[in-house]
Formats: structure tokens, C-alpha cells, sequence
């Protein structure tokens, strides 16, 4: 690791903890309307939360790559379709820490959440996408965003990397892929603008 990679880290890691007191966060019909839709579906999930500094500045962020502020700050997946009760369930997602599995509430503590479909991908092909999730705990989370570097990774690099199993991925994510091309990097808001998924449900705070 380089120094500016090193002093960088640092700078991202110091950001990553400005937060303030949150309200109006999602209620709780809201939460039990997301546990439902998650049990037997899985889904690309973009949150906000309207009290991190970082959701800003992945705001301006979107804003140099795309011209448009972006809304969506965050990026993960859910992997347990068999839940009886909250702590069930399972959402692999990268946060400064790494990849990790986190519980259902603190994935859920935002302001807004949007549960993408892939519009083009099967059930069955599910499984192999979750399993290059799984297989990525672990690793470190990347602060600069290198879509070319696997070995550490950042929430939309993780997503981005686990739906490249599916066997038609150029194909289903055609579309996907010629945003990132062009943009020649990802942010959350880009999965929410592209036409290769579709909203299967979604709650906005201001």
C-alpha cells in the first residue's frame, strides 16, 4: 500500500464516522413490508441515511461522474430466503470495515431503501450470484474505488461483482455495463438509473 492509499484510507475512514442524530427514519408497517418482500425474493437494496456526511459526498460524487446529484448512498444484497424471525436474516454488504454479513436492523436503519429486481434474471441463477457474495467476507473495503481490483472492494463493486456470475451477465446487464463504460467508474444512484433493473418497492425521506 502506497502512502496516498494509506492517507486516504484514513481520511475515508475519518468521514465514514461523521454522522448526527437521525429521525424519520422507516417505520415499522415500512420495515415489515421490506421483511415480507425479502422471504421469498432476493434483491439488489439501496439505502440512504439523510445523517451521514458520506451520503453527501457520494451525492457530489455522482453528481462528477453523471451530471445529476445522486439520492442512493449505499449499495448491498440479501442472501437468506428461509427466515422465521428478524435475526434470520442475512445482508452481505462492504462498509468501511470490509465485507461483511450484517443483521437485519442495522442494515434497515436508514431514512430510505429501494429494493431493486434485475429485470432479466432468473431465480435459479440466483445462486451462484449469492455464492460469489459469500465468498467475498472478508475483504477489505476499498476507499478508492478501483473496479479493476477485486482483492478490496466497495459496496457497488461488491454488488457489481457477485451479479457477474450470472452466466449471461453481458447480456442481462448490457445496459449496466455500457453506464460504467461511459461513466468509467459506479455509484449507488447508477443501479437506481439503469434500465436493467426495475422497483419492487421503495421509501423516500427527505
Amino acid at each position: 500500500m502506497n502512502i496516498f492509499q494509506k492517507v486516504w484510507d484514513k481520511m475515508s475512514m475519518f468521514f465514514s464516522k461523521i454522522h448526527w442524530k437521525s429521525d424519520n427514519l422507516l417505520s415499522d408497517e415500512e420495515l415489515s413490508k421490506i421483511k415480507v418482500a425479502l422471504k421469498p425474493n432476493y434483491y439488489v437494496i439501496l439505502t440512504r441515511r439523510n445523517n451521514h456526511f458520506t451520503t453527501y459526498m457520494i451525492s457530489i460524487a455522482n453528481f462528477f461522474l453523471t451530471g445529476k446529484f445522486g439520492y442512493w448512498s449505499h449499495v448491498l444484497m440479501n442472501l437468506e430466503d428461509e427466515v422465521e424471525t428478524t435475526s434470520d436474516f442475512r445482508l452481505v454488504e462492504a462498509i468501511s470495515s470490509g465485507v461483511t454479513i450484517s443483521p437485519f436492523n442495522s442494515v434497515f436503519d436508514v431514512n430510505s431503501v429501494v429494493l431493486l429486481k434485475p429485470k432479466h434474471l432468473t431465480i435459479e441463477k440466483w445462486t451462484a450470484i449469492l455464492d460469489k457474495a459469500k465468498n467475498s467476507v472478508g475483504r477489505p473495503y476499498d476507499s478508492l474505488f478501483d473496479l479493476k481490483n477485486d482483492s478490496a472492494m466497495s459496496c457497488v463493486e461488491l454488488v457489481r461483482y457477485a451479479l457477474q456470475a450470472d452466466p449471461d451477465y453481458a447480456t442481462n446487464f448490457a445496459e449496466f455495463e455500457a453506464m460504467i463504460s461511459k461513466r468509467k467508474n459506479l455509484t449507488p444512484q447508477m443501479f437506481y438509473d439503469c434500465p436493467d433493473f426495475e422497483v419492487a418497492y421503495e421509501v423516500r425521506r427527505r
